[in-house]
């Protein structure tokens, strides 16, 4: 976290963490221009004038939560389990049924994501296309070292891979929502399975298939 959050940060974890999961409601029930701080600090059981001691603004907290949750997730999923999957596709797997099991239990989680891959504010748009798109390496820098590279075919790079799953899932989540549609995050699931099994195919060398 930014030096800018040290107040925040020295708070207890559960202090921390009320005023996260209050940020997570509200940013995850309507979008960022109409979500309310004063309605966060009401669910968190803080005032609205020690809100503000801890965030410059509404855009501050936005990017703290979104960075807090993010970190959530992870830790989620990174097990000792995580560390003894070395195949990619196995490992995308075992991610993607954690985080189906995580959202189960917090479904606002979710649709606090939901919304941040489509911000449509100009506060926090440009940012989050930059957060967006810097995680995808980041992801596969501090999570995927142990990976077996070696098992894609030599005319395939695997970041290639990487990125169309995420493409795919942006195309998911775009064509369901559109027109307010509604989201179903065990349909995806299903989805994204599919997709890992044709991409394994396209994709790895005959010998691990």
């Amino acid at each position: 976290m930014s030096g800018r959050f040290e107040r925040f940060e020295s708070l207890s974890e559960d202090r921390r963490r009320a005023v996260v999961d209050a940020a997570v409601e509200v940013f995850g029930g309507d979008d960022y221009a109409c979500a309310s701080t004063a309605d966060i600090a009401r669910r968190a059981g803080v005032s609205k004038s020690q809100f503000f001691f801890y965030f410059k603004n509404k855009r501050d907290l936005y990017l703290y939560v979104l960075t807090a949750v993010t970190r959530r997730v992870a830790d989620a999923v990174v097990d000792e389990r995580w560390h003894q999957i070395d195949d990619f596709f196995e490992i995308m797997r075992y991610a993607a049924t954690r985080k189906a099991a995580l959202v189960r239990l917090s479904p606002r989680i979710m649709d606090f994501f939901v919304r941040a891959f489509y911000p449509g504010h100009r506060d926090v748009s440009g940012v989050l296309d930059a957060f967006m798109t810097d995680s995808v390496s980041i992801m596969v820098r501090t999570y995927l070292g142990h990976v077996h590279w070696e098992r894609f075919r030599e005319d395939v790079d695997p970041m290639r891979v990487v990125r169309m799953l995420v493409w795919c899932g942006d195309g998911y989540l775009h064509e369901r929502l559109r027109g307010g549609g509604t989201f179903d995050m065990g349909e995806m699931l299903s989805e994204f399975l599919v997709w890992l099994d044709w991409l394994k195919r396209a994709t790895y060398k005959g010998e691990y298939l």
